[in-house]
């Protein structure tokens, strides 16, 4: 026999579908798959965050190199210069007083004074 609707009792009452309760392994295995998804997600997150910071340092290191090179470039044009027989002729000159031969000098005696 169908049940009426009490508030209108042409239509029949509709009937209530209980679900049945979970089992203790269907449970357990949700629990297993969530906390699963859930560790995957911060092992992820993790992740992220470390290249960040390892990109951060890449390009940090990049320009110590860019800036480092360019150090390096100018001490090795010093080198070569120092190397060079212009230098070793302008210090001679100017430390110990050196010509070339057939060359005149004059000193200011004035300016000695």
């Amino acid at each position: 026999m169908e049940e009426t609707n009490k508030d209108n009792p042409a239509e029949p009452r509709k009937r209530i579908k209980r679900k049945k309760p979970m089992s203790k392994s269907s449970l357990i295995f949700l629990v297993f798959w969530v906390s699963i998804i859930g560790l995957s997600f911060i092992l992820v997150v993790n992740q992220a965050g470390t290249y960040n910071e390892l990109r951060a340092d890449l390009e940090r290191l990049n320009e110590e190199i860019d800036t480092l090179s360019t150090i390096n470039e100018e001490l090795y044009r010093q080198i070569i210069f120092f190397d060079s027989d212009d230098y070793i002729e302008q210090r001679a000159r100017e430390w110990l007083g050196m010509v070339r031969p057939n060359e005149i000098v004059f000193r200011n005696i004035a300016a000695l004074e």
